[in-house]
């Protein structure tokens, strides 16, 4: 009898529990998060992002992309990383975001990059997602 009075004092909590969680104040939503992870330099991402993030996560770093980026043969490797690097290393990594600082202008945007890629990682739209996000201003 012990035993089905705890259980029912437990799914009575339980039930409670639920019932007055939606109407908590301020420990949900986009302030929240903030406030509980801003300071490891993460940011909510949006169903926008993830897919752009999942479509990225296709690479599997072949380096075919290297070999047909222009930059790679007139610049050294920590001016410009290179396609590969930076695909597998920024969009897996997003709190390092703010401190990336690269000059993406070397891209010459001519999609060597894309077109030699066995998987179609498409590089040229995962370095303008990297240069946008890099730009935002992380809350302290």
């Amino acid at each position: 009898m012990a035993w089905i009075y705890a259980q029912w004092v437990f799914f009575l909590h339980l039930l409670l529990h639920f019932l007055k969680w939606p109407f908590q104040k301020g420990n949900r939503g986009v302030d929240a998060f903030l406030r509980r992870y801003a300071e490891e330099g993460l940011l909510p991402t949006s169903t926008v992002d993830k897919n752009w993030l999942a479509r990225f996560s296709q690479c599997f770093n072949c380096g075919y992309c290297d070999s047909a980026c222009p930059p790679l043969i007139q610049w050294p490797r920590e001016r410009f990383p290179g396609p590969s690097y930076l695909v597998t290393t920024y969009t897996r990594s997003t709190p390092d975001f703010p401190w990336i600082h690269l000059d993406f202008s070397l891209c010459e945007g001519c999609s060597n990059c894309e077109a030699s890629c066995p998987n179609g990682v498409p590089i040229k739209e995962a370095l303008e997602f990297i240069e946008a996000k890099s730009a935002i201003e992380r809350p302290a």
